[in-house]
């Protein structure tokens, strides 16, 4: 889980690097999930509020 501290010192382009690989590591995820069947679902949730967070702190250095 990131912190919010931890995102805001990332430069800008950093942040939306890290959005990629969020979004990669939850389609692996998902893909584990399909061929494990059993599946910790918390995951998911902490992957997405980790891009939500993200996702929030570029918007908001986009209306600066």
């Amino acid at each position: 889980m990131i912190n919010m501290k931890d995102i805001k010192k990332l430069d800008t382009v950093e942040i939306e690097n890290k959005i990629k690989d969020l979004k990669e590591s939850l389609l692996k995820a998902k893909i584990s999930k399909l061929n494990q069947g059993d599946f910790d679902t918390n995951t998911f949730k902490k992957i997405k509020k980790d891009i939500a967070r993200c996702m929030t702190e570029v918007n908001s250095r986009g209306r600066e």
